[in-house]
């Protein structure tokens, strides 16, 4: 099974990227977009995961997800990768300020690499994937409707469970299954 760690987000949040979603679409962009209840933040794609790791896996968040402290973030802007001029996938950036995403990324990649894991070596940015970009078609009005969107209202995001997901893919797009939850503790802080 194809897998990967995630935190899932608030219904307050999916509410605004439904709206947000909405806008955009709007434009004509010959874009896939991500379904908001699909919508989440990935700290490690895991690939095709046999039997036999996801007992490596579990005993891993288990572990070092009680280590974290619960916090919170909130959407800061839209943009795309590689970047706005040549975008190829629109996303929703997240504060990240006291790096504490970033230290639990480090932490995963790292403990995962002692299982086989493969590492992942492009810099973590905290994002979440709206859509993917098919072709040139609108893209110019694409560009200009997200280059307007501003977060003037703060909708902070809790995080408090880091979730592992399977993802099947059909032609429909992908179906996302929540397979197991590792609760962040109450007083772990950050991790060195």
């Amino acid at each position: 099974m194809r897998g990967f760690l995630a935190f899932p987000i608030s219904g307050e949040l999916k509410e605004e990227f439904e709206r947000l979603l909405g806008d955009l679409k709007k434009t004509g962009a010959d874009t896939s977009w991500v379904k908001p209840e699909n919508i989440h933040l990935t700290l490690k794609f895991l690939g095709d995961i046999e039997p036999e790791d996801l007992k490596k896996i579990t005993a891993v968040l288990t572990e070092q997800a009680s280590r974290f402290s619960v916090f919170a973030s909130y959407l800061t802007e839209i943009d795309a990768f590689p970047d706005l001029h040549h975008p190829k996938i629109i996303w929703a950036g997240l504060d990240d300020s006291i790096r504490t995403m970033e230290t639990i990324v480090r932490v995963l990649e790292n403990e995962l690499a002692q299982c086989g894991f493969s590492r992942e070596e492009r810099p973590f940015k905290p994002h979440l994937t709206l859509g993917r970009i098919r072709s040139g078609s609108h893209l110019r009005n694409l560009i200009s409707a997200v280059k307007q969107i501003s977060f003037r209202n703060r909708i902070e995001q809790q995080f408090e469970t880091i979730i592992l997901y399977q993802s099947t893919l059909t032609p429909q797009g992908p179906v996302y299954e929540a397979l197991q939850s590792f609760a962040l503790g109450k007083g772990g802080g950050e991790l060195p």
